[in-house]
């Protein structure tokens, strides 16, 4: 997704998680690239991923 859309994969999680600290033209371009590809955010892996952080 983020080779797709001409950007670093910390900029796509900052744009899902964070978007608002990623400014408005990126964050529409990752965005459009986003539904293109027809991403959908897997809430398992992402519970996953807290546990590992605690």
């Amino acid at each position: 997704m983020a080779r797709v859309a001409g950007v670093s994969h910390q900029t796509v999680s900052r744009v899902l998680n964070a978007p608002l600290t990623v400014r408005e033209p990126l964050r529409r371009r990752v965005q459009a690239v986003i539904q293109y590809l027809g991403y959908e955010r897997n809430a398992q892996a992402m519970q996953l991923g807290r546990k590992r952080k605690r």
